[in-house]
């Protein structure tokens, strides 16, 4: 399933019928795009999903900020900043390092539709 900015564009899109079962869907899809292991260790085991900014820090609730997280690794990062603390593991890696970065930075999207400048003859 494509994979949207947020749980309500799958409603938006007619994806979904319900709130809940959007954020169901987004939930599972972000897990999905991970491969269903933790972007910072890799484990497996116990997964949920991080604010790799939180919330309380001025983070988003949106697909680039959220990432895969075993339970361990999201209570152990807590509020701190995120790279700061990968760094800082045994498990730090530069290849999940910039999968994260690249993550957080889609790339944009190109406008699929040129429009030429109109004059306006009504003078």
């Amino acid at each position: 399933m494509e994979l949207f900015h947020s749980p309500h564009q799958y409603l938006y899109n007619l994806q979904t019928t319900s709130s809940s079962t959007a954020k169901k869907i987004w939930r599972k899809t972000i897990k999905e795009k991970w491969n269903n292991e933790c972007a910072y260790c890799g484990s497996e085991e116990n997964l949920t999903l991080d604010h790799v900014i939180p919330l309380s820090n001025g983070g988003l609730d949106a697909t680039p900020n959220i990432v895969c997280c075993c339970r361990d690794c999201n209570h152990n990062k807590s509020h701190n900043k995120w790279d700061d603390w990968f760094m800082q593991k045994d498990f730090f890696s530069h290849e999940r390092y910039e999968k994260i970065l690249e993550w957080m930075n889609p790339p944009l999207v190109e406008n699929l539709y040129s429009y030429k400048p109109r004059r306006n003859n009504c003078t």
